[in-house]
This record gives structure tokens, sequence and C-alpha cells, in this order.
């Protein structure tokens, strides 16, 4: 098996505040933020995995990879307001939430498909010091 990973970036705008919480229940569980929110620069590494193709020599495209990752990912988020623009997110927009979308997303279109590679890792990083990452072929 050989892995083969593609990096992108996104921008996106966010606020955890639930409106069925108080404003006391809010700040415990999400701090200081706002009900106004903030954004963040994500930065997304996907990870596939498969048998190299003898005829290709590939596991699989780089071209159709970046055309998931551009329609599954950066067209529905990229300068988006999570919590009013992307119909159907889980909401609040953890980085959990969010990490788990794009692997559903991302893993369901590899299917569809037909390619014969899997999604294996994705890693979702907000700042220098924090990322989500998801391993292993359960997902999210």
């Amino acid at each position: 098996m050989v892995r083969l990973s593609r990096r992108i970036h996104f921008n996106a705008g966010r606020s955890l505040w639930r409106a069925d919480r108080s404003a006391e229940e809010n700040r415990a569980l999400y701090g200081e933020e706002t009900p106004h929110g903030y954004g963040h620069n994500y930065d997304l590494e996907v990870a596939v995995q498969g048998e190299i193709d003898p005829q290709s020599s590939m596991i699989i495209n780089l071209t159709d990879l970046d055309r998931v990752l551009k329609e599954e990912v950066d067209a529905p988020l990229d300068h988006r307001n999570l919590n009013r623009d992307v119909p159907g997110f889980p909401l609040p927009p953890t980085a959990e939430n969010l990490a788990s979308w794009i692997w559903r997303r991302v893993s369901a279109r590899i299917v569809r498909e037909g390619w014969p590679c899997r999604l294996a890792f994705l890693r979702l990083r907000l700042t220098p010091d924090f990322a989500v990452e998801i391993d292993g072929i359960e997902g999210a």
C-alpha cells in the first residue's frame, strides 16, 4: 500500500456559540468568544491509500484528487460563514465537526468515483499549534 497526500488552504468564519445556551454557558464551553465569531485560515492535508495501478503507475491521478478537494471542500467552505452559508453543516462548527464533515464528503466522493484507493488520513490545522486529525479506514 502507498499513501499519497495533498494540502489545500481555505478561509472560513465561524461562531461556536449555541443559541440554545446562555451567554454564561457558552463562555464556560467556548471561552471568551462572542456570538459574532471569527475566522481561520485553515490548512487541510488529506492522504489517500491504495495499490499502485500497473497501467498508470499511480494510486490516483493528482488532477482527480485536486478536483475532489476543490469541489467537496474549497467550493462550499472558502470565504464562507460555517454557521450561515453551508447548508446542513453540523453546529457548532468545532474543529472536530469540520474535520468529520470534510472526511465524510471526500471519502464518499472517492467511493462514488470508483477509484481503487481510500481516504486514509486527514489533518485540519486551525493555528500553528492546533490541529485535528482523523486516521484510519474507519474515519469519522
